[in-house]
Formats: C-alpha cells, structure tokens, sequence
C-alpha cells in the first residue's frame, strides 16, 4: 500500500495530524475557544498569542492550544512579522478550475432559474397536484 496520499508522505505525521483534527472536532469547549479566537481575529487580524489572550479573555494555554488547532485545520495562517509570529483568518481562494466550472454551471441553467411563470403554469401544476 503506498502512502504518497498522505499529506507529509511521513505516515507518523500524517496520524499525529488526524488525530489532533479528531480531538479538534470533538471537544465542545475547544469549539466555544476556537469560535471566540476567530471572532477576534475577525474584529482585528494579524494579532500574535499574546495579544489574542487579552482581547479574548482566555488563558495563554487556551490560545495556544486552539490557535494551532485551527493552524491544522486550515482556519487561520500565522506568519512571522517583524520578528513575531501573528495569526490571521485564513482568506477562501476558489480553486480556478471550480471557479469555471461553476460560471458554466450558471450560464447553462440561467435560462431555467429566470423564466417567467405564468398563471397559465400555476394552474397546471395545481391540476397535476389534484388529479395526482
């Protein structure tokens, strides 16, 4: 069985990163964290642990720990400015292929979702409801 798969390709990473996205997703409290660390990175991105222990509330251990939780799961990015790590909400890029592949979705089915119903329609529709 080959593990090219994997996301490291180094099998013993790749279980340490399910298994700390299983814990991720199962813990009621980490999710009311994780929701309030996002919450104020949505007021004001780019904040370091810190910062993020004062505008939140939490516990520097409580910052920590869900701050890379949500790294591992793609929520949020964190980068080194001027010598200090920061965290930022991770901004959705659609992939270019699901962005066409989505715009000939909506000019194929554009005809459909704006044609008119008339009463003519309704009145039909409801005679095939009732002789149903």
């Amino acid at each position: 069985m080959s593990i090219s798969f994997l996301p490291s390709g180094n099998l013993t990473a790749t279980v340490l990163y399910y298994f700390m996205l299983s814990i991720h997703e199962q813990t009621k409290q980490g999710k009311k964290t994780r929701s309030r660390i996002l919450a104020v990175l949505t007021e004001t991105d780019g904040l370091t642990r810190n910062e993020l222990v004062e505008r939140s509330g939490l516990t520097y251990e409580q910052v920590r720990r869900q701050t890379r939780n949500l790294h591992v799961s793609g929520e949020i990015e964190s980068r080194l400015v001027d010598r200090e790590q920061r965290y930022f909400i991770k901004s959705a890029k659609m992939n270019p292929s699901t962005a066409i592949f989505l715009s000939a979705l909506l000019i194929v089915w554009m005809p459909v979702l704006i044609a008119p119903v008339g009463e003519e329609d309704v009145r039909n529709n409801r005679q095939n409801l009732t002789s149903s």
